[in-house]
Order: C-alpha cells, then structure tokens, then sequence
C-alpha cells in the first residue's frame, strides 16, 4: 500500500551545519591548533591541517550545498581569524567572511552564524579561557565587532555551540583542551559560557530587534541500564549535569533554542568512578550503529525516539522556536545514514504535529571534516572526502537528503 510522504511546514529550512576549525584549515592561532600538536592529543595523530581547505575555497561546496537544495547552511566564525591578538581585529578576515555570507545568500541558502564554536584565541587561552572573570565580556566584545561588520547579512545568530560539551570534555574529562579534571571548574566554565551567552544576546539585540538569537544545546538521552535506584539515580544526576544545568540557566535570554541530537547512553552506576558521577555510561552491542572512536567503541545508538524526546522537552521547559542545529552519524560506508535520516525526521515531524514549533534542520554535515579528538576517523558527510586528493563524492545519504529537501517532505519510516 503506498505510503504518504511525511509533508512539513512551509519556509522549513533544510540545511548543513559546519564549524570553521574542523573545515577551514590552518587556523593555527586558536587553542586547539596548539593541542593538536601534543603527542597522543588525538586520535592517530591526526592535526587538523588544511581540513577542507574552506579558508581558500568554500565557494565549491557551497555549489553543491545549493545543487542539493538545501536553503540553509549553519557555520561559525573563527574568533582567532578575527581577533588574533587582544583587541587587535583584522580586516581581511572579516573582509573574507563577508564574501562567505555573501556566497551563501547569492545561492539561496539562509546563513545561521555561530560565534563560539569550541575555539578561541591563544592569546585569550593563555589567560585561563574562559575560566578568567573577563571572558564573557571579552566575548562580547568580539560578537559586537562581528555584528558591526556582518550584521547586515545574516538575522539568525547562535551565540556558544554546546556550552555543556565543551565545558566537560575541556574542563572535567580533561580530553580536549586545556586538559583539566576538576568538576568544579568545568562547572565554573558552564556558568561562565551562560554569561558569555547573555552578554552576546544584549550585543545583538542592540544591533536591532530583527536578529534572531539562540544557543546550541547538545543532548544526549541517559537512560538507566536497570529500573534499579542506584542506577536511576545516576543517568538523572548525569542527565542534570550534561542537559539540565544549561536549560535551568536560560531563562528567557533567548530567541529560539538549537537542539544538537545525536544519540542515547545507558548509565550504571559504578563506585569506581567519582569523577565521572559515580557512572558508567554504554551502549549495548547490539544497539551499536556507527563508525568507532577513538576508545574503539561506537559513536552512538541509532535511537530516533531520543529526538522526539528531546524536542518534548525543550519545547515543554522553554516554549521556543527550535532549530535542530545538528544531527548526524558517523558512517563512513554510508551504511546506516540514510535509515537515521528518515527515522530522525521521521521523529522531528511527530514532533511537529504535536505541536512543537520545529523550524528547521541542519545535518551535521555536508563533507567529511576534522572532528576533533576523534581526527580524520569519523565520516558524518553527505559527501564523502578524499583526503589526498580534496575529491568529494556524494553518498546515497546526500542524495536522499536532496530529495527530501527540494520536496519538503520525507518518506516514511520503512520505505527504504
């Protein structure tokens, strides 16, 4: 029996999303430049380099961004690009810039700008990031620069992607950049960000009330490994931790809210482990569904549910417009990506029918790229990358999500 195509709202925005770091190449003043060159920092001893090459020619991919009809692409600027020393800001980089934004909205794509995206200046770094009392306004300084300069390109602003990351992989984990472990100050650097975010906010919006502004909030679902109370107890105090402290610290300094979804954990509880929450977090074997990482474990579940979850509850917790700013897989033989699309989109229109006011989607990502402590050896692109070479090749996945684009609709769960 046919199945009807699952239709969604006019002026939807159907994009990519990408961050300067992992595709411009050679960003090679800002904190993670530095950590890439630290023996072991990285996965294979991958660096950066000259990533997808998008400092020079981004112009390529945006053609094919607009071949693929999508409407929309979400990028970020390069704090160190702009300011590469304190108060010094350059204008050939926001010379540069501007030609971007320019390129996308002569291509029909609507730009979504972030202004923090996990990276910023050596020079801000070497005096302690953002756990300095200074940072945040420091930032805000920046975005003021930013919006001076472009602001007459672009009205959808995303202050800081996924405050929560950041701060616990750079700050509690001590995996990223600068390396610490201390819960306390990846807590001080979550409240420091937030601040970050407020300022920014009144920056923009000062600059007119037609900016739109929003954050980047990851989520990822915890769920328990056992009804039993110690391990509920956890994936919730995991769940406040990684999810609830950034909504709870919101309040109304937004103007819609950008979901990051990936994927779920199941938590148990582990005495073994007090600096991860007394908590060990897993994905079953036989939930696994993508590339492995660095650990040599698998990026995540394929588990559409979480999406419709997550969209529930930031709409119920904060009664905003929402953009999924990312989502994605990591599959380099385009396997299973084209299942997770659907079923992923699948999920964000029962959303909508719900009621929950969903306004676009940007997949995380157009081209293979750099992701971070994982280097070169996770694949999320529509379009594959040869390294070697620059070559892209469109996957199956990119074709699907081609059609769906220039259709506004996607096809049922099943259909493939």
């Amino acid at each position: 029996m046919y199945r009807q195509p699952l239709r969604f709202p006019a002026g939807f925005l159907w994009g990519t999303a990408s961050s300067a770091h992992q595709v411009e190449g050679d960003n090679w003043r800002n904190q993670w430049w530095e950590w890439e060159q630290r023996p072991g920092a990285i996965w294979r001893g991958d660096t950066s380099g000259a990533a997808c090459g998008w400092w020079h020619d981004c112009e390529a991919d945006f053609d094919r961004m607009q071949a693929l009809g999508t409407n929309a692409h979400r990028l970020s600027l390069e704090w160190s690009r702009i300011e590469p020393e304190d108060g010094h800001f350059d204008a050939a980089a926001l010379a540069r810039y501007r030609a971007m934004l320019i390129g996308l909205q002569r291509r029909g794509l609507v730009p979504m700008v972030t202004l923090h995206h996990f990276t910023e200046p050596q020079w801000l770094a070497r005096r302690g990031g953002w756990r300095h009392r200074a940072t945040p306004e420091r930032f805000a300084r920046f975005v003021d620069v930013v919006l001076h300069q472009l602001g007459d390109l672009c009205n959808l602003w995303c202050t800081i992607n996924e405050p929560s990351v950041y701060a616990v992989l750079g700050y509690a984990l001590g995996v990223w950049p600068p390396g610490v472990r201390s819960l306390p100050a990846s807590i001080h650097v979550v409240r420091q960000l937030l601040r970050g975010h407020r300022h920014a906010v009144q920056v923009i919006h000062a600059h007119g009330t037609h900016h739109q502004v929003g954050l980047a909030h990851h989520t990822r679902i915890y769920d328990p490994a056992t009804p039993g109370k110690r391990d509920v107890l956890v994936s919730l105090l995991y769940d406040f931790f990684a999810n609830g402290i950034v909504l709870r610290a919101l309040g109304g300094a937004c103007d819609f809210i950008g979901l990051n979804y990936y994927s779920r954990d199941h938590v148990s509880f582990d005495a073994r482990a007090p600096h991860r929450l007394f908590a060990r977090r897993f994905i079953p074997e036989r939930f696994a569904r993508s590339d492995l990482g660095v650990l040599g474990e698998p990026f995540g579940e394929i588990y559409p549910a979480g999406m419709e979850r997550a969209l529930r509850r930031l709409w119920h917790r904060l009664r905003l417009p929402i953009y999924i700013t990312e989502t994605g897989l990591p599959d380099a033989h385009d396997q299973q990506r084209p299942r997770f699309l659907i079923e992923h989109l699948a999920a964000i229109h029962r959303a909508c029918a719900a009621g929950v006011d969903v306004r676009g989607v940007f997949v995380w990502t157009l081209v293979d790229n750099f992701e971070w402590a994982e280097g070169w050896g996770q694949r999320f692109g529509l379009y594959a990358l040869d390294r070697a070479t620059g070559a892209r090749r469109l996957r199956r996945s990119g074709a699907l999500y081609a059609a769906i684009a220039r259709a506004n609709a996607c096809p049922p769960p099943g259909t493939l």
